[in-house]
């Protein structure tokens, strides 16, 4: 029955050892695949004993992490492009001003319009995308997205540094709960040793100075306890005076 419970109990603990390797991409690791050839082969449990699981057991890692780097430095990479696209755009529209006042002025020889007066109203030769009112506006929405565009990058930052914290103590939870189960089951097959039989021994004489720590304690309260009644000589003297109590108030009455 002992041996039917223990094959039921590394079935058990195979299947999670597997799932959770499964999981986080950890078939092929050195430790896992031995302990889960050991789990179903029933061999070498006195080895495993031994060994920490804490210490050889892979840590997991998340790919969600990776997914938000990624989009955060496709961000990143956009945005500081972007910082550049409004001096580049003010410098093409200046070389369409430029060109087209130039032809303005050909066709005007006489005429007193300034080239910042020509930029702004274009007199029908420069192209209206390229006026320096709707350059400015271009200019303006692009900065307007480069700045929200660091805000979102900023706070995307913030959000992935505290999900990557929440997430390794989720794992390592995770992991450590599993190499507690692990020493939790092959603590029993442990060859007896020198030292495991001092362990135990150990773990005995702990708790048995823990009973009589516990006993002590009880038997002092008790005593305290027993020290706080009267005595039998104090007993007997009040029992007089009780009577005498008596005596003398049924003489009162008579």
């Amino acid at each position: 029955m002992a041996r039917d419970k223990a094959a039921e109990a590394a079935i058990i603990l195979r299947n999670r050892v597997e799932s959770w390797a499964r999981i986080y991409g950890l078939e092929d690791d050195v430790y896992v695949k031995k302990i889960l050839a050991a789990l179903t082969e029933k061999k070498n449990w006195p080895l495993w004993a031994s060994l920490n699981p804490l210490e050889y057991l892979p840590s997991a890692n998340s790919d969600s992490e990776v997914r938000f780097k990624t989009l955060l430095f496709i961000m990143t990479i956009v945005r500081n492009g972007l910082v550049f696209v409004p001096v580049a755009v003010t410098w093409l529209a200046i070389s369409k001003a430029t060109a087209a006042f130039a032809i303005f002025s050909s066709r005007n020889p006489n005429g007193v319009a300034n080239f910042l007066d020509f930029w702004e109203k274009g007199y029908g030769i420069l192209a209206p995308e390229w006026e320096i009112g709707n350059v400015a506006f271009v200019d303006f929405l692009i900065i307007l997205l480069i700045i929200s565009m660091t805000i979102a990058t900023t706070v995307l930052g913030r959000v992935i540094e505290n999900q990557k914290e929440i997430r390794a103590k989720s794992l390592d939870d995770e992991r450590t709960g599993l190499a507690l189960a692990i020493s939790e089951f092959f603590f029993d097959k442990q060859q007896v040793t020198n030292v495991t039989m001092n362990q135990g021994l150990a773990r005995a004489i702990r708790d048995l100075n823990n009973s009589t720590q516990s006993i002590a304690g009880t038997t002092s309260l008790l005593n305290k306890a027993v020290k706080a009644l009267p005595s039998q000589k104090e007993l007997m003297t009040e029992i007089k005076n009780i009577k005498l109590k008596i005596v003398n108030r049924t003489k009162n009455e008579d």
